[in-house]
């Protein structure tokens, strides 16, 4: 949308149609190693607006101390400031249906439950804002901007393989395309943005490989590491010394607050950014089948969808429908004896933490990927520490008791629940060549027409949800080709 209207021709390639299919999904299957991650053909969606077809919604600037060097997290720190960013986040916004830009508690005070506001945040916790996009789906909100533009083509069905360099590797000469149907034909560029995501835009580096063997942009075998993802999972418990509704959120919100830990305290502790909900715990008390059905059914009204189950599961509430207004009754209405803690961590840049090919490729012949995520000490510490700081506050303030979750307690914990679905870091940013794949204009360094655009270019994740800092840097990257020249190498 920024570069319509625009002195630049532009050919947006797009792998899918204006709907989902399952041949073209498949191209996204892949392999896992190392910490169970979500499945890599599900969490991604291969179609027009990508994977803003099925993301949550939840929006949040990433906060200063997130581009700043830390000196306890080696490979910490941007070549930018949040204040660099500041105009590019607003510009971002309203591209997400968002139309409020603060992002501060006060402002938002109301629209929370009360115990942000309580006790429990004076000291070492603070209470973090997220507003909450519809959530905005890119292509069908866009999608006319882009058919109407005059200097913007779409390319549906088309599948970049290969970046292929000139002889000395400083530029970009053509980048093949494959179809599904068997066609295969290369454009000639001026400039290339790869705009494919955490996982397969260090994937098509290492695959163009017809000039350098090793894969464009990766003379330091820097392509594809440093893969980060926000371990996300209910924890602990805090059980009440009495029965509360202050955590319980209000209907049809606009905003989600999460708590976490103050800047001194991260500093203090040597920790990584540390995020949780609070909220009533579900958890604690068994779901029965009849709520399961009146779940189902109300799903299948509100979509105007009548699965041939919808007999049976009918069957099933009326069978127990006082258990099931029971169980509402306690999720909803009740004060609750228990709350839940979802956490949501950072983790820390891992060179061993990649992205790497597999031998088997897909149907237009691309290597598979191999996803390699790792967690490491401090990611593990981060966790139990950030609960345990939650428990302390919740003890010296008289809420209740800190109870961890099984999982919490063994030393080389796996996090249920396969991440957040952010894939983060492949072709990290830095302006030392030997530190990172682009530089702070997000261009390859070495190659001087070639970009990249997602959050595969941050150099750390932070705690908040990437959407809206991929769509500022995406802006920020389509002002700096607005001024760019080809003689720019």
């Amino acid at each position: 949308m920024e570069l319509d209207g625009s002195r630049l021709d532009v050919l947006l390639l797009e792998s899918g149609g204006f709907e989902e299919d399952s041949a073209t999904q498949d191209l996204y299957a892949g392999h896992s190693r190392g910490h169970p991650g979500a499945d890599l053909e599900y969490s991604r969606l291969r179609f027009f607006g990508g994977s803003t077809n099925h993301w949550g919604g939840f929006c949040r600037p990433l906060d200063e101390q997130d581009f700043m060097e830390r000196p306890w997290v080696p490979g910490s720190g941007w070549p930018m400031t949040r204040a660099d960013l500041e105009p590019f986040y607003a510009r971002a916004e309203p591209l997400v249906e968002l139309d409020d830009g603060d992002y501060s508690f006060n402002h938002w005070r109301s629209a929370v439950p009360p115990i942000f506001a309580g006790p429990l945040f004076e000291r070492r916790l603070e209470p973090v804002i997220f507003q909450l996009s519809p959530p905005t789906a890119m292509g069908v909100l866009h999608g006319a901007t882009i058919s109407q533009s005059a200097n913007v083509r779409l390319l549906l069905h088309a599948n970049a393989v290969d970046l292929r360099e000139s002889d000395d590797t400083r530029h970009i000469e053509t980048v093949s395309i494959a179809c599904l149907d068997g066609s295969r034909f290369a454009i000639r560029p001026r400039a290339v943005v790869l705009a494919t995501g955490g996982i397969e835009n260090p994937r098509l580096l290492l695959a163009s490989r017809s000039v350098s063997t090793h894969g464009v942009g990766n003379a330091r075998d820097l392509v594809g590491r440093f893969y980060m993802d926000h371990p996300s999972h209910e924890a602990a418990n805090i059980l009440l010394r009495k029965p509360s509704s202050d955590a319980r959120r209000p209907a049809f919100q606009r905003v989600f607050a999460q708590a976490t830990l103050r800047p001194e305290v991260e500093r203090e502790e040597r920790l990584m950014r540390f995020m949780t909900s609070i909220h009533v715990g579900h958890e604690m008390f068994e779901e029965p089948e009849s709520y399961r059905a009146l779940r189902e059914i109300l799903v299948a009204f509100g979509h105007f969808d009548w699965p041939g189950s919808l007999g049976e599961q009918a069957g099933i509430f009326i069978g127990d429908i006082n258990g099931a207004i029971r169980h509402g009754y306690q999720r909803y209405l009740a004060d609750a004896e228990a709350l839940g803690l979802r956490v949501h961590a950072e983790t820390a840049p891992n060179r061993d933490s990649r992205i790497t090919l597999s031998t088997d490729v897909d149907a237009l012949g691309m290597p598979r990927v191999i996803r390699d995520w790792r967690l490491g000490e401090i990611d593990r510490h981060t966790i139990r520490r950030g609960l345990e700081i939650v428990g302390e506050e919740a003890g010296r303030t008289g809420l209740g008791r800190l109870k961890f979750h099984d999982w919490v307690l063994d030393d080389e914990f796996v996090v249920p629940g396969g991440g957040s679905w952010h894939h983060i870091g492949t072709t990290r940013m830095h302006d030392d060549p030997a530190r990172g794949v682009v530089d702070a204009d997000c261009r390859v360094h070495g190659v001087g027409n070639l970009f990249i655009a997602g959050s595969s270019v941050f150099p750390t994740s932070g705690m908040a949800n990437p959407t809206l800092t991929i769509l500022a840097l995406a802006i920020r990257l389509a002002d700096h080709l607005k001024r760019w020249r080809p003689d720019a190498r």
